[in-house]
């Protein structure tokens, strides 16, 4: 049945269940004045009442009503003195009350021709004191258990209570499925090429159905494609390996064989030589860590990692002021030589950009749920729109930062995927005096079945 037809029976349903209580309850309540009359025995109940107090008074009519006080099924007797107290000190019912305020037909109002019903009868005593009789319909029980005032409001309540279930059921069948799709969009979205809706949602026959069965297609088509994108790039990026390792070769005896005049040329050959053979080394490592789903997990010490990356900067870069002050921060637990790559690239990216005359500062903190490390660089910055942008693969920047520097644009990429399999994250932000800062989060706890794809 398609999901229109589904509403449409579920809203008739619950309307016509409200409807018909609505009614009942009406007719009821319209009926109800009516109830002093219209029931068996009733006169008969009245004459009893009538004898007893005829008898022994308001204390022989008290007797008898303690005998009697239900004296037809479904139906109490409430007897009312000219105070408006009852008998036994049980409340009337509201209408009662009303009905025995009316004082129409007591004034000489009516035509002469005209002799109206008694809707509470009344008896006198032998002491001439008036009393009302009233008749009650007695509180209506389900099991035993639940108590109503009265009929017309356990209908009403039944009605109400139906109503609320279809609505709730009918909310419950539709919201079910689109919470299931929009946990496996944002799965999706976030790298999980795995998710899939699945049944029962995608058992059903109506919309949200077919919807789950295409986000699924979808799902399979997008997982095929990313994975045939990272295979081939690593198959490239191995075949590469060999032809590269040749041109390095004849490269050397290139150079022992050509003059002076060659060498400057030839030694540029070797630099993009150097350069392409990085740039595969960072695309594999990168296919690599793609398919990883968790690192290793040992306890690292990340000031330690962070003095060795530190020491080797300083070592290729000996007139940049590296700065770094060693701190004592907890173990987080994870791969050494991946989170070292994380921070060396890091590193790497803010020393290429921010220049030979100006410092980086590498800053290690800790919270109670983490450890982050922090790179500043007082170099251009980047744009506000491009902070999120820099971690994806050969991102590259029309700006300052981009056209001094021959990297490839892999690095942060590199980095951010560290850390995400490490249930952390990576984050950038201009700094107010300018600069960029990076930021590398480990969490000092992972969740064993935190695993990021």
């Amino acid at each position: 049945m398609n999901l229109f037809w589904k509403l449409f029976a579920s809203f008739g349903i619950a309307m016509a269940v409200t409807l018909a209580g609505t009614v009942y309850v009406s007719f009821r309540i319209a009926d109800q004045a009516f109830d002093q009359l219209n029931f068996q025995g009733r006169q008969p109940i009245i004459q009893e009442a009538a004898e007893a107090l005829a008898a022994g008074g308001e204390h022989g009519l008290r007797f008898w009503l303690l005998r009697n006080p239900f004296p037809t099924p479904g139906m109490a007797l409430l007897v009312i003195d000219e105070r408006g107290n009852e008998l036994l000190g049980r409340p009337p019912p509201r209408h009662v009350v009303k009905l025995l305020r009316k004082e129409a037909f007591r004034q000489g109002r009516r035509p002469s021709n005209v002799r109206p019903a008694q809707p509470t009868p009344e008896i006198v005593g032998p002491d001439g004191k008036v009393y009302s009789l009233v008749f009650a319909r007695m509180p209506v029980t389900f099991l035993g258990m639940w108590t109503w005032p009265g009929t017309q409001l356990a209908v009403l309540t039944i009605a109400l209570i139906a109503a609320a279930l279809t609505s709730l059921l009918l909310a419950r069948y539709l919201s079910s499925p689109i919470g299931r799709l929009q946990k496996a969009t944002r799965a999706l979205a976030a790298g999980a090429l795995d998710t899939r809706v699945g049944p029962p949602v995608s058992k059903r026959r109506d919309e949200a159905g077919r919807l789950a069965r295409d986000f699924d297609t979808m799902a399979e088509r997008l997982q095929a494609l990313v994975t045939d994108k990272e295979v081939l790039l690593r198959d490239v990026s191995h075949e590469f390996r060999s032809p590269l390792a040749r041109i390095q070769v004849a490269l050397a005896l290139a150079q022992r064989r050509a003059g002076d005049a060659a060498q400057g040329d030839l030694a540029r050959i070797q630099r993009e030589t150097e350069q392409l053979n990085e740039l595969v080394g960072q695309v594999m490592t990168l296919t690599r860590l793609r398919t990883e789903t968790e690192p290793r997990q040992v306890p690292v010490v990340l000031p330690d990692l962070v003095d060795q990356v530190v020491a080797d900067a300083r070592f290729e870069h000996p007139h940049t002021d590296i700065r770094f002050t060693r701190t004592q921060v907890p173990a987080v637990l994870g791969d050494p030589a991946g989170l070292k790559s994380a921070i060396e690239n890091v590193l790497r990216n803010a020393l290429s950009h921010a220049g030979a005359e100006k410092p980086v500062t590498v800053v290690v903190d800790a919270t109670p749920k983490d450890v982050t490390v922090h790179v500043l660089d007082e170099g251009p910055g980047v744009p506000a729109d491009a902070t999120e942008r820099i971690f994806e693969p050969f991102f590259r920047l029309d700006e300052s930062r981009d056209h001094q520097s021959d990297g490839q644009g892999i690095g942060l990429a590199i980095a951010a995927r560290v850390m995400e399999l490490h249930g952390g994250s990576a984050t950038a932000r201009n700094r107010a005096e300018g600069g960029l800062e990076v930021a590398l989060t480990v969490p000092i706890e992972r969740p064993q079945n935190d695993q990021r794809s």
